[in-house]
């Protein structure tokens, strides 16, 4: 979308004075896309960006992805947000996945089916489609819905609720004419531009994206992984986890490539567009290791011995190939074959967790029902249990403030 210089000021709170001056001063500042009898115009996405930037608060946008199912990614998403929020940061959680878990876990389910539905308002309901498809159809941006987590404690973050019609929107991207041939890169940047638009008049941007994913290599994933500074990729103690980790480190160089080649199209008849060369660059952030069985403090044997191969996995199959890339760096100096963070298996607590949509952090304060729990209430090993995962979970939020910032 184009916008003059009027409208970069109203974005920006200032006179439209200012806005020259901001032309005239600063070097960085976005190049006009076309120079009109009125005046110039401005790819807003690229101003978006530089105001983001000068205000001296950038977003980061974390994708959890893993090719393979039940890893836990939904939970990693939902209870580190948790975490982040409780530190006082500003987090937006986008469910990407068209199974919508997360938005069922963190909103319930009665709450989520009332917003599919439309309203005399909102025609395409009160999910990530009233942002997309009015984008798709007509070229112009919904405004997207910013619902709550059901369970409110003063430590809250924003959900952009996902909708069983992302199974579409993932038959509508074309990575040959979107992506390579470079006509399409906004529709690939769907997630990015929702978080920017999810930003309220007047307020600071999210200090923290997360997006939850569908277990794929589909259109719907490089969509998040091209709209994401980092990806994080949880694992569970079995053999084939340690197969999709190499499996990501064959097929992310791709995805670099296909992005690569689609900018340099793009750019050829929009070189005052630099939103779309900053993005298609995920950086590996690390791995979690989920579901676990310890005695005594220590892993299984079993357990322990997939911990290994997985271990050994994300070393050669993982950052090894990465670090080959030549387009950017997807290594970061801080990056081991080390986890970032270990989830225990978490037993009749994690379905329990979702089913009452309560992040663990908060799980011991609400007594199970009989009907999901015999006993009625937590035993004092499972409330330990429930304290040190939570304290993986605030470790894994400050390893992130730390490093990804």
């Amino acid at each position: 979308m184009l916008i003059g210089i009027a409208e970069i000021a109203r974005m920006a709170g200032v006179s439209t004075s200012a806005v020259g001056n901001w032309r005239r001063r600063h070097a960085d500042f976005p190049q006009a896309a076309q120079e009109l009898s009125a005046g110039p115009v401005f790819h807003s996405d690229s101003v978006a960006m530089w105001l983001k930037a000068r205000s001296g608060k950038v977003t980061i946008t974390i994708s959890l992805f893993n090719n393979k199912g039940g890893v836990g990614k939904t939970t990693t998403v939902w209870n580190l947000a948790t975490s982040l929020a409780s530190k006082g940061k500003k987090v937006l959680l986008i469910d990407f996945d068209p199974q919508c878990n997360l938005s069922i876990a963190a909103l319930g389910s009665e709450e989520f089916e009332q917003l599919l539905k439309p309203t005399e308002e909102r025609e395409f309901g009160s999910t990530i489609r009233s942002f997309v498809l009015p984008f798709i159809q007509q070229s112009r941006r919904g405004i997207p819905h910013l619902a709550q987590p059901k369970f409110v404690d003063g430590h809250q973050f924003d959900l952009i609720p996902g909708d069983f019609w992302l199974n579409a929107f993932s038959d509508i991207l074309n990575v040959g004419t979107d992506v390579i041939g470079g006509s399409g890169l906004y529709r690939f940047l769907t997630p990015s531009l929702i978080a920017d638009a999810g930003v309220r008049d007047g307020e600071t941007p999210y200090d923290f994206v997360l997006i939850d994913l569908p277990p794929s290599f589909g259109s719907i994933v490089r969509s998040a992984l091209y709209s994401s500074d980092y990806f994080l990729v949880p694992c569970t103690a079995d053999r084939f986890s340690a197969y999709c980790v190499g499996l990501i480190g064959e097929v992310l160089p791709i995805f670099a490539d296909d992005w690569e080649q689609g900018v340099k199209r793009y750019s050829r008849t929009n070189p005052g567009d630099t939103y779309v060369s900053c993005k298609g660059k995920p950086k590996f952030g690390g791995w979690i290791f989920n579901g676990f069985d310890t005695r005594k403090g220590k892993k299984l044997g079993a357990d322990n011995a997939q911990f290994e191969q997985v271990k050994a996995s994300v070393k050669n199959n993982l950052i090894a190939p990465l670090s080959e890339v030549e387009i950017y760096s997807p290594i970061p100096d801080f990056i081991s074959e080390e986890p970032c963070a270990e989830i225990e298996d978490m037993n009749v607590m994690a379905p329990y967790s979702l089913q009452q949509n309560v992040p663990i952090k908060f799980l011991s304060t609400v007594n199970p029902t009989r009907e999901n729990y015999a006993k009625g209430r937590w035993a004092p090993n499972q409330i330990e249990l429930m304290k040190k995962i939570d304290e993986e979970y605030d470790k894994l939020a400050d390893y992130i403030i730390k490093y990804f910032v």
